[in-house]
């Protein structure tokens, strides 16, 4: 179920909206109240107003859902005028989080045996119906404490500011494991110099815009647990895991209509009605590592241990009835591991990974764009990996790169976030949401091993989708030299190569004057026609 209770417990702490105008505790106090209505919570609280100055102890924001609910719990807020029409707010105490959700227990599978006199032609016993799982309840339970807080807000009741400092903000969850067991990983973590904004302004609509700029220091999480071994003494052991971020930054909108959503079973209705949510999330070095240990069913080690690292990182997210887009870009990622199961250290390094995705959520008759993008540069691996199947380096060790760039357009027949969705059918076969219109391959290229293929073109599709309109051109240089060497390497039969050669010439062809260098031009015709440099391969 999707739910923003990670996200939406900062905010609701850091609070929420700016000019020069004369605000009330008590405005304030309400402002934050609409603020939670708006991303679905519940607010309670026991209010007790002196004017300059207003109590609220066991301020609950509790989201409610079909299958689970998660509630944040401030012990004492105090709001105080300050006396320059601005209202300082201090949070007391421990802030406790709890979050409950219903999932199903894990089936046993069992064995049968045939009957001493049944036949080997015994018809099968008809299946069981299908029966719906046992579902148990698991919680997540936390604390976040946030010694030396602060937030000064500003504005007027329809338009406030709230910037904040939090010198240290530290937090401790238990997560559950799996449905039916009482055990439980805690994870702790930090956030050291966190500041920053943010604005909540009434939209004309009844709706509410928000924007919100912070940055923090440093960001890190750890985990540290024992894990016990099941009934039958399989499993257990223990876990380290640490990563730690650098110079964090995050900027964000978001804009609620005027109606009232649960946006864990209303979100694609929210979405129609004008949901928008955009942030951004860059920091500069991520540092972290991992120390396993564990045996397996047969009592064989488990254990593993490793680092890794990534350069600077920007994120963006953003959803809208548009749609659901997410791009990433990250520089000097690198990660070294040793595992038990494997006789030789795991070590690669990347100077640059991005990726984009837009995907359509919502239903509607026209065709909603999309897209996906991947890139990997200058891959490179550690000696051992290569030495596995390249002890004599005759391949080319140089980094490699891969680059998939696709767009087009699509019908979406149904609501991606409509929770019936999720629902299991077993009495028909699922309708697939959607329809591809157009296909784009701007790009799909390959770098590795001494070889390179570059592809582009676009496809058309009509009703029926495996019969798809339009062209596709190939470039490939280097192929019939790497396979010589997979040959003389003994890693590719000579019989089995002569084969690949020969489905190689019906796609491909020597561009003239270069022999290494081959092109392709695939081309789909009406009716499921593929012709390959002119000749019908289908």
């Amino acid at each position: 179920m999707f739910r923003f209770t990670a996200t939406s417990t900062l905010a609701l702490i850091l609070g929420a909206a700016p000019v020069l105008a004369d605000v009330t505790p008590a405005q304030v106090w309400e402002n934050l109240q609409e603020y939670g209505t708006e991303y679905g919570y519940q607010v309670t609280g026991d209010v007790e107003d002196a004017g300059n100055t207003l109590t609220v102890t066991d301020a609950v924001f509790s989201m409610p859902g079909e299958t689970g609910n998660s509630t944040i719990t401030l012990p004492k807020m105090t709001f105080q005028e300050t006396g320059d029409a601005r209202v300082r707010v201090v949070i007391d105490g421990d802030v406790a989080v709890d979050s409950s959700f219903m999932a199903p227990v894990p089936q046993e599978e069992e064995t049968t045996e045939a009957a001493p006199d049944a036949g080997a032609d015994a018809p099968a016993d008809p299946a069981a119906p299908d029966e719906a799982p046992e579902m148990v309840e698991m919680t997540m339970t936390g604390t976040i404490r946030m010694p030396g807080n602060e937030m000064v807000v500003s504005g007027m009741p329809e338009d406030m500011l709230y910037e904040f400092t939090y010198p240290t903000l530290e937090f401790d969850f238990d997560l559950p494991t799996e449905p039916g067991q009482d055990v439980t990983i805690p994870v702790t973590g930090s956030v050291t110099d966190l500041a920053g904004s943010q604005r909540n302004v009434a939209a004309a609509d009844g709706g509410m815009n928000t924007t919100f700029d912070m940055k923090a220091a440093k960001a890190a999480m750890q985990i540290e647990a024992q894990m016990p071994a099941d009934d039958a003494g399989v499993g257990g052991g223990t876990v380290d895991f640490q990563v730690a971020l650098t110079d964090l930054t995050s900027q964000g909108t978001g804009k609620t209509p005027g109606q009232s959503f649960d946006l864990g079973t209303q979100l694609a209705e929210a979405l129609a009605a004008g949901l928008v949510l955009e942030t951004t999330l860059t920091y500069e070095t991520l540092q972290g590592s991992f120390d396993v240990t564990g045996k397996d069913e047969n009592g064989q080690d488990q254990s593993g241990k490793g680092s890794f690292s990534t350069g600077a990182t920007d994120i963006a997210f953003q959803m809208s009835e548009q749609g659901l887009g997410y791009k990433a870009a990250t520089a000097d990622a690198a990660a070294e591991m040793t595992l038990a199961t494997l006789p030789f250290p795991i070590s690669y390094g990347v100077e640059r990974i991005g990726a984009e995705m837009l995907i359509p959520v919502s239903q509607a008759e026209a065709a909603q764009p999309f897209k996906f993008v991947y890139a990997l540069e200058d891959l490179t691996f550690g000696d051992a990996i290569w030495n596995l199947f390249d002890p004599t380096s005759q391949l080319p060790r140089d980094p490699a790169s891969l680059t998939v760039d696709l767009s087009g357009d699509a019908v979406v027949s149904q609501d991606l976030f409509d929770p019936a969705q999720a629902q299991p059918q077993t009495d028909a076969v699922p309708e697939a949401p959607f329809m591809p219109k157009t296909l784009n391959v701007n790009r799909i290229a390959l770098d590795a091993v001494g070889a390179t293929a570059d592809i582009t073109g676009s496809l058309e599709f009509g009703d029926n989708p495996n019969e798809p309109v339009g062209q596709l051109t190939g470039s490939f240089e280097g192929v019939n030299g790497l396979m010589d060497k997979l040959v003389a390497m003994g890693l590719v039969p000579q019989e089995q190569m002569m084969g690949m050669r020969m489905m190689l010439a019906m796609f491909a062809k020597p561009a003239e004057g270069n022999p290494d260098r081959l092109t392709s031009e695939i081309e789909f015709r009406e009716g499921g026609q593929i012709f390959a440099n002119g000749q019908q391969v289908k």
